[in-house]
């Protein structure tokens, strides 16, 4: 197949980086051809594909003259919620809805179909979700017992509100008499975050090439919900990220848990082995994306 992916944003983008570059890739192996533009670029007219998969933005005006071409929408977000009208003329205009979380499947079924008129169209919904480029992941922690214990949440700085969830429970540890540090590795370490005094907080500017290094240099993945409704319909990428440099995820969102992620390198070390069971490869992203559009 010829197939074309325009993603909203650059390979450093976690999602068009999971759902799209890593996915393309994947899909050429497998013996397709494949091209790759990021949203606005017009390079995608002059080749005629058999397929054009959007990644979260759509060019509607395009998509509306061009229906010789099956188009398939591929979210990680609910656009639908802020956009409602134009999301619900894209959508009847696709072949299909791709999500990247069995809840956002849901949600976006349950939106349109709630308010859809009778000749509407009512694509298919399903599920594709974010996966790794296992290469990339070429160094994994190794887990010691160690003081203090390193902390990291890593993302972009909008997210940040989400470490608020776990303020309390971190500073119960430190209360408790242990030793931590938090890093914040993200896209502005410009701008500091000092949402606690009972433990240091460090900024480290994040980076593609320097992802795996750093991440792997600490013990805990600190990965609280992205608070509300729209936390509930996002992926796990983070997670599988943090798994994938040897790393267990917590929430901080139970003393419990914290106590003895901090207390036992056993316990880092499995869970952050066990996280990677399963198969979290782009590969299947590939041959998933290849059994909808064959």
């Amino acid at each position: 197949m010829n197939i074309c992916f325009i993603t909203a944003g650059p390979i450093e983008w976690a999602s068009s980086r999971m759902r799209a570059y890593w996915v393309a890739e994947a899909l050429r192996e497998r013996g397709h051809e494949v091209e790759i533009t990021q949203y606005p670029g017009r390079q995608y007219i002059a080749v005629n594909h058999n397929a054009i998969i959007w990644q979260k933005t759509v060019d509607l005006d395009f998509v509306r003259h061009n229906n010789q071409w099956r188009h398939y929408w591929d979210v990680c977000d609910p656009s639908w919620w802020w956009q409602p009208d134009e999301c619900r003329e894209i959508a009847q205009h696709m072949t299909a809805v791709v999500a990247s979380s069995q809840a956002l499947a849901a949600d976006f079924s349950e939106w349109f179909l709630s308010g859809k008129g009778e000749d509407a169209h009512c694509p298919m919904t399903y599920v594709i979700p974010d996966r790794l480029k296992l290469s990339h992941f070429h160094t994994q922690r190794q887990h010691s017992n160690v003081s203090p214990v390193r902390l990291i949440w890593f993302g972009i700085a909008a997210n940040r509100v989400a470490l608020w969830g776990a303020r309390a429970n971190l500073e119960r540890l430190v209360a408790n008499g242990h030793k931590i540090e938090l890093t914040i590795f993200d896209d502005r370490p410009d701008v500091r975050f000092h949402f606690s005094d009972a433990f240091p907080i460090y900024h480290v500017q994040w980076s593609l090439d320097k992802e795996v290094e750093v991440l792997a240099a600490h013990d805990v993945a600190l990965l609280p919900p992205y608070p509300g409704p729209w936390g509930k319909v996002k992926s796990n990428n983070k997670a599988l990220t943090a798994f994938a440099c040897g790393l267990p995820v917590t929430d901080g969102l139970s003393y419990k848990e914290l106590d003895e992620v901090y207390t036992r390198d056993d316990y880092r070390a499995w869970l952050g082995k066990d996280g990677i069971k399963g198969n979290i490869s782009a590969e299947r992203s590939a041959a998933e994306w290849e059994a909808l559009l064959l």
